[in-house]
């Protein structure tokens, strides 16, 4: 039972790491480690939603950052895009951020950058934080898209290993 309680606190935590530092802590590799090596369904639900509570927290943080922080974020150059996926993948990305700047119709943004992970939610989070995105609402989407791709991940790989 501790070894369990301490697996669940230990997603929660990897969830606000990797949400606060997404270039060294992947969240989507640990969801695959859990789908392949936890053996009890249920234990695992319970570990996904830990790492999405986690996910959740940690981006809060960052979005609080960027809120704070706002009038420090200035636009860098861009490198065109390689070829015609590329190009096709920006101008969607580029529509989907600029969203961002109403209120509840960037939820879409947060939500389809949550599951599907363009644009990447790491870029979405401080975006969101700079501009009237409601924390509440930001929150409730990272949750929704993120619970749904670590459940579908996991369970996909969990019942491919069983």
């Amino acid at each position: 039972m501790g070894g369990d309680l301490a697996l669940v606190a230990t997603a929660c935590a990897f969830g606000v790491g990797s949400s606060v530092l997404p270039m060294f802590l992947n969240a989507e590799a640990y969801v695959i480690a859990l789908g392949t090596l936890t053996s009890s369904p249920v234990f695992l639900f319970w570990l996904i939603m830990s790492l999405s509570i986690g996910t959740v927290v940690g981006k809060i943080f960052v979005f609080d950052l960027a809120r704070k922080g706002r009038q420090k974020l200035g636009q860098r150059e861009r490198k065109p895009p390689r070829n015609a996926f590329a190009a096709k993948l920006r101008e969607f990305s580029d529509g989907m951020l600029g969203l961002l700047d109403r209120p509840y119709l960037g939820a879409t943004t947060v939500f389809v950058s949550s599951a599907f992970m363009v644009p990447p939610l790491a870029i979405v989070t401080i975006l969101a934080g700079a501009s009237r995105q409601p924390m509440w609402l930001f929150s409730l989407m990272v949750f929704i898209g993120r619970t749904a791709q670590y459940l579908a991940i996991a369970f996909l790989l969990h019942s491919a290993v069983s």
